[in-house]
């Protein structure tokens, strides 16, 4: 991403309801398989460290980012346990991990099935590797090219990839089911009108308070059901899956 990229999605990640709703179903998958535990985890693609606080809660967290951008807002945060890296050549450690965080990351890498090979060998043996990928290639806007993006997914697309780059998918649902219509109808609506998005703000529809805290507490209400079973569709994917080669 670029610098003003990563700067607005610093501001956003704090509030705004994607961002939240979306926290609120990692730590609900979290919580439900890794629950007592304590993880060497390492966050690859962090960002500017919006998820270090859930994440800490199980475990020891290594930061993995491209960024430099990204790293100093970590730093302003006091979050010093991260270094830069693009690829897996680049990231020198002979540690391995209990699990590999990777949120919204798979979907900007050229050869994905590849990296997800490269990620297996800094996992410990039966280690796990937790990712959200954006769905559904139809929904494919001008706001994927300013976040760089590659591609969207489906789940049956991810499910093989994984299984074929060496892993056993324990968990894979869609989420954001309830607000999914109205998140379609929008992007639908920005391809009818000729989209010129050039900045993550611009894509991004500020809400009024009052709604953002609604479209949140629904996101929450997704992260209680997904904990009981997955959802059927939504406009993003997670997927938790376990090491096997």
């Amino acid at each position: 991403m670029e610098v003003r990229t990563i700067q607005e999605y610093e501001k956003l990640e704090r509030h705004y309801w994607w961002f939240v709703g979306r926290r609120r179903i990692i730590e609900a998958t979290l919580q439900k398989y890794f629950s007592g535990r304590s993880l060497d985890i390492l966050d690859w693609g962090c960002g500017p460290g919006g998820n270090f606080k859930m994440l800490k809660k199980y475990g020891e967290i290594l930061g993995v980012d491209e960024s430099d951008e990204a790293l100093s807002a970590c730093h302003k945060k006091g979050i010093t346990n991260v270094v830069k890296a693009a690829s897996l050549s680049e990231f020198s450690t002979s540690q391995q991990f209990d699990l590999i965080a990777n949120f919204d990351v798979l979907e900007h890498i050229f050869e994905d099935e590849q990296f997800l090979r490269d990620m297996g060998s800094l996992l410990r043996p039966g280690g796990e590797i937790l990712v959200t990928v954006p769905a559904y290639q139809f929904l494919w806007t001008g706001f994927d090219e300013v976040l760089g993006h590659k591609r969207r997914y489906t789940r049956k697309e991810i499910r093989e990839k994984f299984h074929r780059a060496g892993y056993e998918v324990i968990f894979a649902s869609y989420f954001i089911f309830f607000l999914s219509p109205a998140f379609i109808a929008y992007r639908m609506l920005q391809k009818l009108k000729g989209d010129k998005t050039t900045s993550l703000s611009g894509s991004v529809v500020m809400l009024p308070e009052p709604i953002n805290w609604l479209f949140t507490q629904i996101l929450i209400l997704e992260s209680h059901i997904i904990s009981y079973f997955s959802f059927p569709f939504g406009t993003s994917i997670i997927v938790l899956a376990k090491k096997i080669i």
